[in-house]
């Protein structure tokens, strides 16, 4: 899985948004708690991620990198 890859799965949960890795999930895409949730759950659906595992470094989260790099580093 690439960040391309994990920032195109995370844009399909934010409809209309293009998502960068530099970008805030609150201040630049408007994500909420909710809203990072419904990310989180479709990247495990996605990536094959333990999402439970690592629930909290993705609600410590700020920008999509975190995210990123939180699923690249759980599939390794």
């Amino acid at each position: 899985m690439t960040e391309e890859a994990l920032c195109k799965i995370i844009a399909s949960v934010l409809p209309g948004r293009d998502v960068a890795p530099s970008m805030s999930l609150r201040n630049d895409l408007g994500v909420d708690s909710i809203g990072l949730m419904s990310i989180v759950f479709v990247l495990e659906e996605q990536t094959g991620i333990d999402a439970m595992s690592h629930m909290g470094e993705f609600i410590e989260a700020e920008y999509v990198h975190d995210i990123v790099g939180i699923c690249l580093g759980a599939n390794s």
